[in-house]
């Protein structure tokens, strides 16, 4: 089997990083305390954009609720049953369209009084014959 010795390569390797190995730990704790502030910062930051966005969707709730009361009020089914609870409704005139006749084209005035002349003569016609008769 195979023993290891130390080499006067390795001792020097050894020492080296001796060396500087504590000026590297120094170097990477200073990375990481750089990382952490960069995070904290990233995290601050996000807290005021949700901050802001929180301010806004409030706001612009805010806003919807306005548009609710005033526009969509009238609009809408729901919003127009609303406002009719709110206001009585003023009494509308009833109008009965099955009594009214039609409206009859010229055509038609000409034909029912034809119609109507043509009756009468065959009336005088009828009583004619019974006069002669009697």
């Amino acid at each position: 089997m195979f023993e290891y010795t130390e080499t006067f390569g390795a001792r020097i390797r050894q020492f080296f990083k001796e060396l500087f190995g504590s000026r590297y730990v120094e170097h990477l704790e200073n990375e990481i305390a750089i990382l952490r502030q960069d995070h904290d910062r990233t995290l601050q930051d996000r807290d005021h954009l949700i901050a802001a966005l929180r301010e806004e969707k409030a706001m612009l709730n805010s806003k919807i609720v306005i548009y609710e009361n005033t526009v969509m009020s009238h609009s809408s089914r729901m919003g127009a049953e609303v406002i009719a609870y709110q206001k009585p409704k003023p009494p509308s005139p009833k109008f009965n369209f099955t009594s009214i006749p039609p409206t009859k084209s010229r055509w038609q005035v000409v034909q029912e009084e034809h119609e109507e002349q043509m009756r009468r003569e065959l009336e005088a016609e009828k009583e004619k014959p019974a006069e002669t008769t009697a």
